[in-house]
């Protein structure tokens, strides 16, 4: 369900009053083409959680699968009957790409050093982001591509995608770091009322706040509706910062599941098979103005939430979602794609080479599919096993590591 620390980047760029410069403080993010940013949107906190409490992409993403490299990545013939996503691509252009082997070498088990949790999730979050649910099989050229096919190569041509970027990439497991603590809530709170619930836009987050990389894509959020009883008012060591209790979940689509399955629509609640999952976040929010309740307990005048740097890391806002497995919290980053691009370095292998967008989207993305008469249709090469890289990892495996063994995050307040 993911990707690695050394190969990532990120899509259809889109003219909003949200777009922003770069931070004269860049964060530190894995992706190349990734723009960090700060985000200029709306900041009125009392505006945001009366409009968009609640909000949905749409159209929503898709669920999928995170081709590890320890299974070949797209080179994978275990869905397939032995045939893989890339197999199947290369035969269909005739032989004249070279997208399995170009896998199995840059993308696959005996890639060294590999570790368990190493995949394409972040390619898989962008093409489920910016491209529509593939619903059937489609042939070209002799040659049948199921759903799972045609996802798994939108899902490598995602690898490289331009987004902006919330957050630094904390490449420890250290919770006492302040590294460790953003995405902070209150850039949290704007990306997701401001993205998601203003524009519909897709967001895509690391789920995992420790140093491993679990990319998913949101298919929504709900903030409950903060009480008087939940204002704290000012901050103590800082009396112009006010702050408010706020209790939210987040959900995702999840990439562990059979690469040909139709996502189930979202509507605010878990799927029962495991499809659409959940995660429920409380923390303080932090603004630059005292907030106003009426009689009726609704917000009518607060000030704008803050987000600030402190040399090299992000305050704004206290996570206080109690002890325990701290790297399934708050998301490590966040990012929001806009369109995939071609990789310009010829040497780099963050992205399969052989594997051509505009073909995918000329003959796979067209309804049953459209050959390509300029090519005579090869035989399918069977996919190889997975041969293991000969160097020990030391790192975990499984989708959903935890570090029960961290000290105890410091909070104070409530």
């Amino acid at each position: 369900m993911l990707l690695s620390l050394l190969y990532l980047p990120g899509c259809f760029q889109r003219n909003t009053e949200i777009q922003s410069p770069p931070n004269p403080t860049p964060p530190t993010n894995p992706y190349p083409n990734f723009k960090p940013t700060e985000l200029q949107g709306e900041k009125n906190f009392a505006f945001l959680i009366n409009n968009y409490p609640q909000g949905k992409v749409e159209p929503q993403p898709w669920a999928g699968y995170w081709w590890p490299y320890t299974k070949n990545g797209i080179a994978a013939g275990g869905f397939m009957d032995g045939q893989s996503p890339a197999g199947k691509y290369d035969a269909a252009r005739g032989g004249v790409t070279h997208a399995q082997s170009w896998e199995i070498i840059h993308h696959g088990a005996s890639v060294p050093k590999v570790q368990q949790w190493w995949g394409h999730c972040n390619g898989w979050c962008a093409a489920a982001a910016l491209f529509p649910e593939p619903t059937s099989s489609v042939k070209v050229n002799g040659i049948t591509f199921s759903v799972g096919d045609i996802k798994g190569l939108l899902t490598e041509a995602g690898m490289s995608v331009s987004a902006d970027f919330f957050g630094d990439r904390v490449n420890i497991d250290d919770p006492n770091s302040p590294q460790y603590l953003d995405t902070v809530p209150d850039q949290y709170f704007l990306v997701l009322t401001n993205f998601i619930g203003r524009l519909k836009h897709a967001v895509l987050i690391d789920r995992y706040t420790g140093s491993q990389v679990w990319n998913q894509p949101l298919a929504g959020y709900r903030f409950e509706y903060p009480k008087p009883s939940d204002y704290l008012g000012n901050l103590p060591e800082a009396p112009h910062i006010y702050r408010i209790m706020l209790t939210s979940t987040i959900w995702w689509m999840d990439d562990g599941v059979d690469p040909s399955i139709q996502t189930p629509p979202f509507n605010y609640e878990d799927d029962p098979n495991g499809v659409i999952q959940s995660r429920t976040l409380r923390m303080e929010v932090w603004v630059d103005a005292p907030i106003t309740f009426n009689e009726q307990g609704k917000i009518i005048a607060s000030g704008d939430v803050v987000v600030m740097r402190r040399e090299k890391s992000l305050i704004g806002g206290e996570w206080r979602i109690g002890e325990g497995y701290l790297v399934d919290g708050w998301p490590d980053y966040m990012w929001v794609p806009y369109q995939l691009t071609a990789p310009h370095d010829t040497e780099q292998d963050y992205v399969n080479p052989e594997i051509e967008l505009e073909w995918i989207k000329s003959h796979l993305l067209t309804p049953g599919g459209s050959d390509d008469p300029s090519i005579t249709p090869a035989p399918i090469e069977p996919a190889p096993m997975p041969i293991p890289s000969g160097f020990p990892t030391g790192f975990p495996s499984g989708p959903r590591p935890t570090l029960p063994s961290l000290p105890s995050f410091p909070r104070t307040g409530n």
